[in-house]
């Protein structure tokens, strides 16, 4: 008898999940850093140098959020229609047209002076556990039907979530009674991603659910996506921010870490696929922030010559297509083309603040994240273009303010003259209470019962390991992700970002966030050594290889 021909092939490795204990050595790092979970699934992270700080944080976050994150780069890139096919191939080409073509070094300077050196740290970190994902794939991604790919320090600058939270060139078209397929070319940069089959066998449901921290834009008004925000500051100093997105998605929007290295000791939220924090609080300083509605975005209807028009040359790779789909960025001397009215030899352009450098959703958080005082946070946040947020902050001395930040353009007769200084916009310090709440979008109607919605969920296999809930909703309805902050006692300061930390349904993390949240409660945001040391559930050490 042939033994050969009657073994089994050997079965394939099991899906990677997140390594929370043990050792992972990882290329780049000078020294060990410990990562320290707490019973919540927060990871606090401690490392003797900022590059060895941010390659954690980007590992940590990989491991937690790979999927999440993967998908965020493809649709704000325009790279959706590589894995999902010719359905998106007009998204993202209009994607892509939206994004910064400008010179690199001012660029990166504008964020501030190591924030490129961070941004390659940090992607160096999620590199780390995509090679590990690699040769074995996480359960989304053999359900969705790729492999996560590298990142580049570049995939930072997408201009895609500054666009959707930019949403006044919707306003715009439709008061010039434009054209709807202009509305609609506006409307095609940066999709939600959607799936009509999953690899494990065909489905014939369908499902527009966004991934997280992207939805399309809305009809008129900023804040693309969507949803209720507010941020205040208490008479008793206490920093609070609220978020409630216009659906409860699977996982949340926002991550919450804690960064310690020499310079660095900052706690709070963050965009999963960003290094740093976006809100959150350092030894000295609490800051929130909550959209605000300006003008940042200008169509023109203009009657053009060829010789009006440059050209700029682009190509996206289609899922089952063996050739590359070229296609041309146009511009004008008003903005990019985003329509043609070739019956008239018109087009359409667009102009925005965020095609200058520096206007990366988020990026500019690094800076924030070391201010000691109010006028160290009012400076760093010179450094914030996009999207429009009003800052509220407070100090351990007692102090407290806020501060407007955007990139607005100064208009003389229709045309741009320049910018809106800091001091132009609003600002201010107060001794008593602040508040600021940002536009109301549409949210999801509030309903006995609560689901969070995972983008994979579009089948009942599906539904059932991703979707988290039905759950009650809480008192009050109270936010799905939110803070507070409070400088007498940082070990007080509480934190929300349901349904969990980790994106992996194995873990313990994916959901037990919601079951607070029901409740009306929150999450312990703990910040000292001693707070963490006496609350921690499981340690993992990443050393040099």
């Amino acid at each position: 008898m042939d033994v050969a021909a009657c073994a089994h092939p050997p079965a394939p490795p099991s899906p990677l999940v997140p390594q929370t204990s043990g050792t992972i050595a990882v290329a780049g790092l000078s020294a060990p850093v410990r990562v320290v979970r707490d019973r919540w699934g927060v990871p606090h992270i401690y490392a003797e140098n900022t590059t060895d700080l941010f390659i954690a944080q980007g590992l940590v976050q990989a491991e937690d959020r790979l999927f999440q994150m993967d998908l965020w780069r493809r649709a704000s890139l325009g790279r959706l229609a590589e894995v999902l096919g010719r359905n998106f191939i007009e998204r993202d080409i209009m994607t892509r047209r939206m994004q910064y073509s400008g010179d690199m070094n001012a660029e990166w300077s504008s964020y501030g002076p190591d924030a490129r050196a961070i941004a390659e740290a940090f992607t160096r970190g999620v590199n780390a556990w995509v090679a590990r994902a690699h040769d074995r794939p996480p359960e989304e991604f053999l359900l969705a039907g790729w492999t996560p790919a590298f990142w580049s320090a570049a995939d930072l600058l997408s201009r895609t979530d500054a666009f959707l939270a930019s949403g006044d060139a919707l306003a715009e078209i439709r008061r010039a009674g434009y054209s709807d397929v202009v509305r609609d070319a506006i409307r095609q940069v940066g999709p939600p991603a959607f799936f009509v089959t999953l690899e494990r066998g065909a489905s014939t449901a369908s499902t527009a659910a966004a991934p997280s921290g992207h939805a399309t834009a809305p009809e008129d008004g900023a804040v693309a996506a969507g949803g209720r925000a507010r941020a205040s500051i208490a008479g008793d100093r206490t920093v609070a921010v609220d978020e409630t997105p216009r659906l409860l998605e699977a996982p949340s929007r926002r991550y919450v870490v804690h960064l310690h290295a020499p310079g660095w000791n900052v706690a709070g939220m963050t965009s999963p696929w960003l290094p740093g924090v976006v809100i959150g609080h350092n030894e000295r300083v609490a800051w929130g922030s909550v959209p605000i509605d300006v003008d940042t975005q200008d169509v023109s209807l203009d009657r053009v010559t060829p010789a009006d028009v440059t050209h700029a040359d682009d190509a996206i790779r289609i899922k089952g297509r063996a050739n590359l789909l070229a296609f041309q960025r146009d511009a004008t001397k008003r903005g990019v083309v985003i329509a043609t009215d070739n019956e008239h030899q018109s087009v359409f352009a667009l102009r925005w603040s965020g095609f200058e450098a520096g206007a990366a959703a988020e990026l500019a958080a690094t800076a924030i994240d070391r201010a000691d005082s109010l006028l160290e946070i009012r400076a760093a946040l010179s450094r914030w273009k996009l999207p429009a947020r009003r800052f509220v902050y407070a100090s351990a001395d007692g102090q407290s303010g806020f501060q407007d930040a955007a990139l607005i353009p100064r208009r003389l007769r229709g045309e741009w003259t320049g910018w809106l200084s800091q001091d132009d916009l609003a600002h201010g310090t107060s001794n008593g209470p602040v508040d600021a709440e940002g536009p109301d979008t549409a949210v999801t109607p509030a309903a006995d019962k609560a689901v969070f919605a995972h983008v994979l969920a579009i089948d009942p296999p599906a539904r059932q390991r991703f979707n988290v809930g039905p759950v009650a909703r809480p008192p009050g309805q109270a936010a799905p992700t939110r803070a507070r902050f409070d400088p007498r006692d940082w070990d007080r300061s509480q934190v929300m970002a349901a349904p969990g930390a980790s994106a992996s349904p194995g873990s313990p993390h994916y959901a037990d966030l919601a079951s607070v949240w029901s409740r009306g409660e929150m999450a312990p945001l703990l910040f000292s050594d001693d707070a963490v040391r006496k609350n921690a559930a499981e340690t993992l050490t990443l050393v040099p290889r």
